[in-house]
């Protein structure tokens, strides 16, 4: 396939991708009005969009796969790491908050099941990306051969198992409470 395909193929998805982008700069424009962590996560969306426009005009120059590669795994590697810590940011909001509604006398809220199955895709696709890098790295390093074909292969299901791992825990922690009754009585300040 040619640069030229590949570079509209890009500029196409960054059309399409701004259903996702300018949502994004709106939450990053929106500073303080929005929470941390889903500030974080636009930063993490403007960034993959960011790098797929950076690949439109990289891939209609003469430049080398491999550079084209780097600047796709750092663009995913960022995207990855934003993506973590919005999830970091965002338990602890919901900690917090879960904190508040027990010192006001209302129990904490119910979390639904669709945030745990959120939370599970948070992490696991962000796996699938970086395994999938890391299987082209590992392959791109040398001549194709069983073993290398093999260590590629192995050290994906590797990177995929940690962030199924992590996955599978964040959605355990997000197990829901029950709300409890509404004080009666005075409201005290």
């Amino acid at each position: 396939m040619s640069h030229a395909v590949l570079a509209l193929a890009a500029a196409v998805s960054c059309v399409g991708g701004c259903v996702w982008s300018l949502p994004a700069v709106a939450d990053i424009r929106a500073r303080d009005d929005r929470p941390l962590s889903r500030r974080i996560a636009a930063a993490g969306c403007l960034t993959v969009w960011g790098t797929v426009a950076l690949l439109a005009p990289l891939l209609l120059t003469p430049v080398s796969w491999s550079v084209i590669g780097v600047v796709a795994a750092a663009g995913a590697a960022v995207t990855t790491a934003l993506a973590a810590g919005s999830r970091v940011h965002r338990a602890r909001e919901l900690r917090e908050t879960e904190r508040h509604w027990a010192a006001w006398g209302y129990g904490t809220p119910v979390r639904s099941a669709s945030s745990r199955c959120r939370a599970f895709l948070v992490w696991l696709l962000p796996g699938l990306i970086v395994a999938t890098a890391v299987a082209v790295a590992v392959l791109w390093t040398g001549p194709a051969n069983p073993g290398r074909t093999a260590a590629a292969a192995l050290t994906a299901a590797g990177v995929v198992s940690l962030f199924l791992v992590l996955a599978i825990v964040d959605a355990a922690r997000g197990h829901a409470v029950r709300r409890g009754k509404a004080p009666t009585g005075s409201i005290r300040p």
